[in-house]
């Protein structure tokens, strides 16, 4: 195998899924090996906690190829036998079976595991984190059950979208938090204060500002315990507190691993061989001003194939705007750009219920956030990835049209070139 050229993608998600397609349409005739920690062919997340939590979809439905499909393609799959080692000096990736793979270079997708607490009790059955598609069947076939009484544990979109689909499935949730609003630290202050109003519904009960001080249960968990003494009933947990890159098969110095893998604009490590994409790259942002870690689906799939590009010499910075959604509570949520509290805000409301919240840096939109407008959101988004100029009055006038403003600044700057 060391005589033959071959790229190493470590991390058989999306990243690295559409790395090895884009390699392949790029004209890249050597071996490609993908790598991943689960047995499973490479599937898509956001479904997880979704469709396939509630049981619309079949799990299966989120891969993204079939066998023969990669077949076709000569993409090797190695499943369920995680990289444990990286061998920059020797140019190879040892895995748990012992198995060494020689790697011309290497892609680091890797993702990110679940942030896990550290209380008392946190080691009982019954205590639920959600990152894969074993877990979302796990917890599904509990969740669909219904008439339980479930424990949510967590500020963000992850367990706000639980939270939602155990309520759907006719069960009882408690949704803990720590901020004063769930979702402010991802939506804003304003938009979360507007998705906290639209969410008094029946069977949800949410606690904030509140703190888990531990677990009780003999057998299972059936207490959650807040660090204020209140004690809820539960039947199970789910945690969803964030997470923390999976590099711990890296040598943390040599590449400056912290909170997640440094990399240029290129997405290439400090080690020239070695390049990262998804949750676990720590990368210049230009709409952000600094340097950040994105943990989406689009960002998964854009760095990807910048990745895979950059891997075969092209010089082309990334420099897309970041963009998410969540569905929760029979809301649509979606979010470009950087989401600044600082910066000035221009809120546009229509009459059908549906908001957006655009921020602003002069005369520039810097990030939104719709709830129900993804149209707005993502004409926002265009405008921001092309830093076009647009006075505060024309924002905040109901009767402007983000969709026929962006198109307009779309021609006249074709028409410039």
């Amino acid at each position: 195998m060391a005589n033959k050229k071959s790229f190493v993608i470590v991390g058989a998600g999306l990243a690295g899924a559409r790395a090895a397609e884009t390699l392949r349409e790029q004209g890249f005739a050597e071996r490609i090996f993908l790598v991943g920690d689960e047995g499973r062919l490479p599937y898509e997340r956001p479904p997880m906690s979704k469709e396939c939590l509630v049981g619309s979809r079949p799990l299966g439905s989120a891969t993204l190829r079939s066998w023969e499909d990669w077949m076709d393609i000569a993409v090797h799959l190695v499943l369920d036998d995680p990289v444990v080692a990286l061998d920059t000096e020797a140019g190879a990736v040892r895995l748990r079976s012992g198995i060494r793979v020689h790697a011309e270079k290497v892609l680091l997708c890797t993702g990110g595991l679940p942030r896990r607490l550290s209380v008392v009790g946190a080691d009982l059955p019954g205590i639920h984190y959600l990152r894969t598609a074993d877990e979302a069947e796990a917890l599904g076939d509990r969740l669909r059950r219904g008439r339980l009484r479930v424990a949510v544990v967590g500020g963000g979109l992850l367990a706000a979208e639980v939270a939602s689909a155990a309520v759907g499935l006719g069960n009882e949730v408690d949704w803990v938090c720590r901020s004063r609003v769930p979702l402010t630290g991802t939506v804003g202050g304003q938009a979360a204060a507007e998705l906290a109003d639209r969410r008094r519904i029946d069977r949800l009960t949410v606690h904030t500002e509140a703190r888990v001080a531990g677990f009780a249960g003999q057998d299972r968990v059936t207490e959650v315990m807040l660090a204020d003494g209140d004690r809820i009933p539960t039947d199970l947990v789910l945690v969803a507190v964030g997470h923390t890159p999976a590099l711990d098969f890296l040598d943390r110095d040599r590449f400056g691993v912290r909170n997640g893998l440094p990399v240029n604009s290129r997405l290439q490590s400090r080690i020239a061989s070695v390049f990262a994409a998804g949750d676990i790259a720590r990368f210049y942002d230009p709409h952000v001003g600094g340097r950040v870690r994105h943990g989406t689906w689009l960002n998964a799939q854009n760095q990807g194939r910048a990745a895979a590009l950059a891997m075969l010499g092209s010089p082309e910075p990334y420099r897309a705007v970041p963009w998410f959604w969540s569905d929760h509570f029979d809301v649509n949520v979606q979010v470009a750009g950087h989401v600044d509290e600082t910066a000035e805000v221009v809120v546009r409301r229509r009459p059908d219920g549906s908001g957006c919240w655009l921020y602003t840096a002069g005369d520039r939109i810097v990030g939104a956030v719709g709830i129900d407008a993804p149209g707005e959101v993502r004409a926002a988004m265009a405008l921001i990835e092309r830093g076009t100029r647009i006075d505060a009055r024309t924002l905040r006038d109901p009767a402007t049209d983000l969709r026929q403003l962006r198109r307009a600044h779309a021609q006249a700057k074709d028409g410039a070139a």
